[in-house]
């Protein structure tokens, strides 16, 4: 399912290149546009989709640039969409030498499973880090795109626009936590890790919770 994964930008995200055979989706593309694009034309990879996890900066910012080149339509939670008509948007985005954001041409439904890049994708809505966000669960191979809801021993900041602490929890604990079995999960910024990792040692939700947030 994962086929490259390339952390970019000041922030270090992790943009991840998904799919199966020749034909890919770009997630939260936050930087670095010519470099991803570099990668896809080595391998020959024919992107087919833009898929967003939530409406931050840097992992939309450079979503235009790669919309133009390859006329890419958008995936993108509608809970967010203010994040996106941001005005502070064009400004954050000139500070990182991209573009706006195209409106995006479809919004993901909770529950739902959809087929892009040829891979069978389940939504799950996981608010806390912005309203809108989402992880998108690969059942197949047990793989899971986290974006910034959890990390590896760590979880999303929620002091930003829209965040909120006791949504996150209820996201991880009630949406993650109970999917059956262990899964990869691959997060917005910083290593992968696993379900049965975080479920245990998460300092902040795990079983061994360390860090009191309230």
């Amino acid at each position: 399912m994962i086929l490259a994964r390339y952390t970019v930008g000041p922030f270090a995200e992790n943009c991840y290149v998904i799919g199966s055979d020749d034909t890919v989706a770009i997630v939260d593309p936050g930087a670095e546009s010519d470099r991803i694009a570099a990668d896809l034309e080595a391998h020959g990879w024919r992107p087919e989709a833009i898929l967003l996890t939530h409406g931050h900066i840097d992992h939309i910012a450079h979503a235009g640039h790669l919309c133009e080149r390859y006329g890419l339509p958008v995936w993108a939670p509608a809970e967010d969409q203010f994040l996106l008509d941001s005005p502070q948007i064009p400004q954050l985005a000139a500070m990182l030498g991209a573009r706006p954001c195209p409106r995006p041409e479809r919004h993901w439904v909770d529950g739902e499973t959809v087929t892009v890049a040829g891979l069978d994708l389940e939504v799950v809505h996981a608010p806390g880090h912005t309203p809108g966000h989402v992880c998108l669960l690969h059942r197949e191979s047990r793989n899971a795109l986290v974006g910034d809801v959890i990390f590896h021993r760590g979880i999303g900041r929620t002091d930003l626009p829209g965040g909120d602490t006791a949504t996150l929890e209820r996201s991880i604990r009630q949406r993650l936590f109970t999917l059956d079995g262990d899964w990869t999960l691959h997060p917005g910024h910083g290593p992968e890790t696993t379900l049965e990792e975080e479920r245990e040692e998460n300092p902040f939700f795990g079983r061994r919770a360390t860090v009191r947030l309230r």
